[in-house]
């Protein structure tokens, strides 16, 4: 394996690394399964991988370049969105099924459009396939950002068979044919089933952080009285979609033994997901739902007080799913201690005893200690909050977008 630098990333593979001496201006078509609205609806959240699309495009755009975003629409109907060089093109979604917006016309109607080159990232259908079919017939470069394994085992029956159907026919015939594949993480590479496959056109560009979103004039006291959270305790929290892979119910448990030595502390799940159901009656059973919040999904603006609140941030992640885990940098960004577990591309993220502390995956005795040893030690929680938060500037938004740019470039340059 040959790895060259290219600026604070590096590509995997025979890519050059390189200086641009011009700028070419390029049309660039990104196929997301969903894109954010100005406004936020309830019927149409958008994940981590979403947002990440939604901010490389903001920040692509400021180079000049001609953008169009294909993507579903929230209804039946479809919308054309135009700010600056930033075309939207939302089609009418025909059947929502679980978290994906199924539309027929994100399929058929791009073709009249004529671009340079496609970006996709490879989430939930069918943005993914719609941006294959569209480069496949004009013939132009793909680039697949990868954010990470689908898992089989967890859901119901309908997601079961979904995801086994995307692993077992879309997966290796998307990533086969693009020409490049963009993986946020190293170490995610080797840990991936399908990744390793495409090794030799591999590159590394982390997701990005827009640190003004995490800054408010608001003090830690301020943002609990805002959100109605105790002033007197310290408090944990986890933030992100309620699910399986996450393994919110591991924190949970540990958290029950975290008060046994500690009981001025409280635990906050801030996000919605198919577990909040499950996590509360634990909750219960443990007898801790007094020491338990549930916030439910959490708009992008009111990010930053849940992130100013806390005195930990915990990821306990437990499946390999987990690629380059963006609440981890929000947290870095709001200056919080971080707690993960030391799967997928997260080592990539936090290098132990240094920006942060990393667990085994599952071991609910060492997330324990782990927690209790930030909460007893004011100064190790200091420590890590700086060095974290100034390590988080090479991951600002304008230094991926210049990195992705470069990228653009070259193939545009040697087709």
């Amino acid at each position: 394996m040959v790895t060259k630098d290219i600026g604070p990333y590096s590509i995997v593979g025979g890519l050059p690394a390189r200086v641009l001496k011009k700028r070419l201006k390029m049309r660039i078509a990104y196929f997301s399964s969903k894109f954010p609205y100005n406004s936020y609806f309830s019927d149409y959240a958008c994940g981590g991988s979403v947002l990440a699309t939604h901010s490389l495009v903001k920040e692509i755009s400021k180079m000049g370049h001609e953008i169009k975003v294909f993507t579903t629409s929230k209804d039946s109907k479809n919308y054309v969105e135009i700010s600056g060089n930033i075309e939207v093109h939302r089609y009418g979604t025909q059947l929502n099924l679980l978290s994906s917006n199924l539309s027929l016309g994100l399929f058929f109607e791009p073709i009249k459009y004529d671009v340079d080159l496609v970006h996709v990232s490879f989430d939930i259908p069918p943005g993914p396939f719609a941006g294959y079919m569209y480069a496949k017939k004009k013939n132009i470069p793909l680039i697949v950002t990868y954010h990470g394994d689908w898992e089989e085992n967890y859901g119901n029956i309908i997601r079961k068979i979904g995801v086994s159907l995307n692993n077992k026919f879309l997966v290796d015939k998307i990533l086969s044919y693009a020409n490049v594949i963009i993986s946020p993480s190293k170490l995610y590479i080797k840990s991936s089933k399908y990744l390793i496959n495409h090794e030799e056109k591999t590159v590394i560009i982390p997701n990005g952080i827009n640190l003004e979103e995490f800054h408010t004039s608001y003090s830690k006291q301020e943002c609990r009285e805002k959100l109605d959270l105790p002033r007197d305790k310290n408090i944990i929290l986890f933030f992100g979609y309620l699910s399986p892979y996450k393994s919110p119910d591991i924190l949970l448990r540990s958290f029950a033994e975290v008060l046994k030595e500690n009981p001025n502390v409280i635990l906050l799940f801030a996000g919605s997901g198919e577990m909040e159901h499950k996590l509360q009656i634990i909750s219960k059973e443990l007898g801790i739902e007094q020491d338990v919040r549930f916030a439910g999904f959490i708009e992008k603006n009111s990010r930053v007080f849940y992130y100013k609140s806390s005195d930990i941030f915990c990821l306990p992640s437990t499946m390999s799913t987990e690629c380059y885990p963006l609440a981890i940098l929000e947290a870095m960004a709001s200056g919080v201690p971080v707690v993960a577990s030391e799967i997928g591309g997260i080592p990539d993220i936090i290098e132990n005893n240094f920006n942060g502390l990393l667990v085994p995956p599952k071991d609910e005795e060492k997330l324990k200690d782990a927690l209790i040893l930030l909460l007893d030690n004011p100064e190790i929680c200091e420590k890590f909050s700086e060095t974290a938060f100034h390590g988080i500037k090479k991951y600002l938004w304008e230094n991926i977008a210049e990195e992705t740019e470069k990228l653009y470039t070259f193939l545009m340059e040697n087709r």
